[in-house]
């Protein structure tokens, strides 16, 4: 005997639920944690599921964070145009106040665990979506070695990411996301032209 077409339907719309859940269970405990201090467990129970049902729908636990950093990824390709460092930085600084860490993609880069693969899917991701845009950018402006330059541009983003919802800095706690965004654009005026 088959199943109705209803109840076929329903178990996809469950298990595509189920699925959504713990995805988004993950990118907010990732997110918060990091990879290494986050079990399945934990997520299953954020998800209200069996936290064995990861292997089911992502393969494994490293698996599922970097579907949770492609998710931030995606979101990402949403935001303002990665090359304009300041209203880049404002838009990611309201994220991280938003929900009070900096993200799986930012914990990723932090992390020293037993999981180097994820880690270097965060720093891919970083380097696709915002050093390679900003480099083109100070490459056009005539800025000499202009990866180099972005990479440490977004490497203060990235800082300002991790330390934003600690509290360890009242004046970086304090000021809105749009001043950081100036502030860090602001260093692109700085940098010294190529040497022609």
């Amino acid at each position: 005997m088959s199943s109705s077409p209803e109840a076929t339907l329903g178990r996809k719309r469950d298990s595509e639920a189920t699925r959504a859940a713990l995805l988004e269970a993950a990118r907010d405990l990732f997110g918060r944690h990091g990879y290494d201090a986050v079990t399945l467990r934990e997520i299953g129970e954020r998800a209200g599921a069996d936290g064995s049902l990861v292997a089911r729908y992502f393969g494994n636990k490293a698996a599922l964070y970097r579907s949770a950093m492609a998710e931030e990824s995606r979101e990402v390709n949403a935001s303002p145009e990665t090359s304009d460092l300041a209203a880049f930085t404002a838009y990611a600084v309201r994220r991280v106040d938003g929900r009070g860490a900096p993200g799986p993609i930012v914990q990723a880069l932090f992390s020293h665990g037993n999981t180097p693969e994820v880690r270097a899917s965060a720093a891919q991701e970083v380097r696709a979506k915002l050093v390679a845009p900003l480099a083109a950018r100070l490459a056009d402006e005539g800025a000499a070695d202009p990866v180099a330059k972005a990479e440490v541009l977004i490497a203060c983003v990235v800082g300002v990411l991790a330390l934003r919802p600690t509290g360890l800095f009242d004046g970086l706690s304090a000021i809105s996301p749009e001043e950081v965004g100036t502030i860090l654009d602001s260093a692109i005026q700085a940098l010294p032209p190529a040497v022609k």
